[in-house]
């Protein structure tokens, strides 16, 4: 029953609660009628709850609350007053008080306040039982975790057993414990470890598996808890070993029982409970493993010898390290891989063969593994003696060394070329995909841009236009030819082709390689300085080769400017500067200058910018090629390539090639080939007029423009979508001339090519190819192969009736223009 306090100077309030009031409510009663009293009579008893008047006779209630707080009493009070103010609650509550009562108050408000403050007091106390309860099986199941971690890092079984032992008295509150084992040959159970259970008693401690409590453990394989009050007296575990109260729980491996780890209290009168039971036969779980780990420990040691030699003797680099992650033995491999000596390593912190920004992550994993944890293999970047970098595959464990102390156990397998190999091929695919995108791109621009292109044309023919209007459509047909060159760029760019030299013109390439990134410079506020020198001179190199150096300079001066923030300046400049040839001579050279405004070099990074796989960008925006790919072109070249940089303040990069060198030169073909190099001035007397002309071609726009053009030249055009349509047209009537596209859904132009030939050579001669996709190999080679003349998209009106009216004049004469 919970008590209450009164503590009241008046008689008839006291009576009231003690005698109506407090035993209606089911609680008991003290009364004390002044402060002192009331103290006293909290020192010897504390109640559940104190009312307190908050006038009494020797001290007040608001200095009462003070002494009751000042000696460390934590019981709820309820405060009672005839005359309260609010500064007199406020001080109260302050001091502690749950409650304020004003007199004369009613059995329902005494009761109310009564309730709710002995309501929070026992959801106090149920708290914190449940919160010494958590704390207990947190304590526990600490324990678990720790005897867990010790299973897998020690190796010791005898040091082991004895800390399971001691875990189970810990755990059970027992005041003895000890762990048998199975001996088969004897059919006995033997001591294997124990706790406080004396020296004489533990030399004895041998029993029989048929006529014992433990044995009865080991055929059952189910635990067994007693005590002397279940039992009727003490309990005997061997001939003069008896308790008051025992637990005993199987150690199982698998389905077979080896031992038994037993806990019991010989002058305690405390019985265990299922609690402990639960503990104990977790802990005999871990004993248990242990002892499995320990004979396979057995074998390792007896291939200890074989293993020392495989260790130093494997292809695969292998070292451990202490717990300070020092270099504590490596095998053979190491100073091949990391250019030190052997005995330089040993003691080494692992850290001083890293680079700095590669050790951070590095020491997170290893500190995981010396905490007992797993973790999966890992990358790790060393740096060899000469500053190279080597990649390297790691697994790592922890494991007990032979003189018992904690040691990471690596195994390192050298990806250094792996990577670089992945590297290349993940460039390769790349940049075949790109150039598959390109041409797909360019296709599909190209068709819009041939009827844009074409009917601005056909609109500049008309005589009778506005000089306003002229102007508007030539700024039309402008911009439409500026996009055809960027296509045209484009497709030079990604173009899978063979290294070929020829005179080339560098401000030329310098600018068409600008052209490919004009629109992002400018979006990004980056102004274009050209200081081109007039009149340079031709040199003999690969122009698509100089192209990807160049864009690849203009990229990273991008990204450099774009990383530093706001505007930026990138400058290019050409000039012709003397320079020092092959065995020392003096030569005149080309050299070009690619400037930025941008963050900088570090000096650690500019002797290494030129490295394969070396990137200061992000995982993912960088392969660390790019630059490395360059170097190699311009020393094919007989150039050099190299860098200026502040940081802060911006980089250089220049390239200088030499203007003269004995080269194989390849001229380039011309953008469209000489096959359909025609006499443009061919008089239309002279021609074919009025021919019947089949156009195919997938793009509704572009067959309305080729027919429109050639009705404006004088010929009879019959269009069709597809070239399964065309092929059944011309079953049904003669043509003179036909012009088909080359890609389309279903039959391209080729297999139309094909067919037709199959049927009428003399008609397949008489074809016109048009496509927008002139640079890709598999184009080309079936251009070529065909020998006929075709017409890129987009294409100059005056271009299409030279070329029409150069195959009528050819057909008329028993030829085609010259293939």
């Amino acid at each position: 029953m919970e008590e209450i306090l009164i503590i009241d100077d008046s008689k008839q309030i006291c009576s009231m609660l003690a005698e109506y009031v407090l035993p209606e409510l089911g609680y008991a009663s003290t009364i004390a009628h002044t402060g002192r009293q009331g103290l006293n009579r909290l020192r010897q008893r504390i109640p559940d709850l104190i009312l307190l008047d908050l006038q009494l006779p020797d001290i007040s209630g608001l200095d009462l609350l003070r002494m009751i707080a000042q000696e460390g009493y934590d019981v709820p009070v309820i405060l009672m007053t005839a005359h309260g103010s609010e500064a007199i609650a406020v001080e109260a509550f302050r001091l502690g008080a749950r409650n304020y009562l004003i007199k004369p108050f009613s059995e329902t408000e005494a009761q109310a306040a009564i309730d709710r403050a002995l309501r929070e007091r026992r959801l106090k106390r149920e708290k914190e039982l449940l919160t010494r309860n958590l704390r207990q099986r947190v304590q526990e199941l600490t324990v678990l975790y720790s005897i867990g971690k010790s299973v897998s890092s020690l190796l010791d079984l005898e040091e082991l057993l004895v800390r399971i032992v001691e875990a189970g008295v810990y755990i059970t509150r027992a005041e003895e414990g000890f762990l048998l084992l199975r001996d088969p040959n004897a059919n006995e159970l033997y001591l294997r470890a124990a706790k406080n259970l004396g020296e004489q008693r533990a030399q004895k401690l041998r029993m029989p598996i048929d006529d014992s409590l433990a044995g009865q453990v080991i055929r059952t394989g189910k635990p067994i808890r007693l005590d002397k009050a279940g039992a009727g007296a003490q309990l005997k575990v061997i001939t003069g070993f008896l308790v008051r109260a025992i637990l005993q729980v199987p150690l199982m491996v698998g389905n077979q029982v080896i031992g038994v780890l037993a806990v019991d209290n010989q002058q305690s009168e405390r019985t265990f409970s299922e609690n402990d039971q639960y503990l104990l036969s977790a802990l005999a779980d871990y004993a248990a493993i242990a002892i499995e780990n320990a004979r396979l420990y057995q074998k390792v040691k007896q291939s200890e010898a074989r293993y020392r030699d495989l260790f130093d003797n494997a292809n695969d680099l292998i070292f451990t390290l202490d717990r300070q992650l020092n270099i504590r033995s490596i095998n053979k491999v190491g100073p091949t891989i990391t250019g030190y000596a052997g005995d330089d390593l040993i003691g080494r912190p692992l850290r001083t063969v890293l680079f700095e920004d590669a050790w951070a992550p590095v020491e997170r994993l290893l500190s995981k593994v010396l905490r007992g944890e797993t973790t999966p293999p890992f990358e790790l970047q060393l740096r060899r003696y000469d500053e190279e970098t080597v990649v390297l595959e790691v697994s790592a464990r922890l494991i007990q060394d032979g003189d018992r102390a904690e040691a990471i156990h690596c195994i390192a397998r050298d990806l250094t070329e792996r990577r670089r190999l992945e590297e290349q091929l993940i460039r390769s695919e790349k940049l075949s995909a790109i150039g598959q995108l390109v041409a797909g791109v360019a296709h599909e621009v190209n068709n819009p841009l041939t009827s844009i292109s074409g009917y601005t044309q056909l609109m500049l023919r008309d005589t009778s236009l506005s000089p306003g209007i002229r102007e508007d459509l030539q700024h039309i047909n402008t911009q439409a030819e500026r996009a055809a060159r960027i296509v045209q760029n484009l497709l030079m760019f990604a173009r899978e082709h063979k290294p070929q030299r020829t005179l080339v013109d560098i401000n030329q390439v310098l600018q068409s390689t600008l052209t490919l990134r004009a629109y992002q410079l400018r979006v990004d506020n980056i102004t274009i300085v050209t200081d081109f020198a007039p009149n340079l001179p031709q040199t003999v190199a690969d122009p698509h080769q100089l192209q990807q150096v160049f864009l690849n300079l203009i990229n990273n001066a991008h990204q450099a400017m774009t990383e530093r923030g706001g505007k930026g300046t990138l400058t290019l400049r050409t000039s012709v500067e003397p320079c020092v040839g092959e065995g020392n001579r003096e030569e005149r050279c080309i050299r070009i200058a690619v400037s930025d405004t941008g963050v900088g070099i570090s000096p650690r990074n500019l002797s290494r910018i030129f490295d394969p796989f070396f990137t200061t960008k992000p995982v993912g925006q960088g392969t660390g090629l790019g630059l490395s790919i360059c170097f190699g072109i311009i020393q094919e070249h007989h150039g050099r390539l190299w860098a200026e940089s502040e940081v802060g303040v911006g980089t250089t990069m220049y390239v200088e090639l030499p203007l003269t060198h004995d080269y194989d030169i390849v001229l380039d073909a011309p953008d469209e080939p000489s096959s359909t190099v025609v006499d443009e001035e061919t008089n239309a007397e002279e021609t074919n007029h009025g021919a019947a002309i089949l156009v195919v071609d997938d793009e509704e726009a572009v067959r309305a423009l080729l027919a429109r053009l050639l009705t404006d030249l004088g010929h009879r055009p019959t269009t069709v979508a597809s070239g399964e349509a065309a092929f059944e047209i011309i079953a049904q009537r003669s043509f003179d001339l036909i012009l088909t596209d080359i890609k389309m859904p279903g039959m391209t132009g080729f297999e139309l090519y094909q067919h037709i030939r199959q049927r009428d050579p003399h008609l397949a001669q008489r074809i016109i190819f048009i496509t927008g996709d002139t640079i890709t190999a598999s184009t080309q080679a079936r251009l070529a192969q065909t020998g006929n003349p075709y017409l890129a998209k987009p294409f100059a009106i005056e271009r299409l009736e030279a070329l029409v009216n150069a195959c009528l004049a050819s057909q008329s004469a028993g030829q085609l223009p010259a293939s």
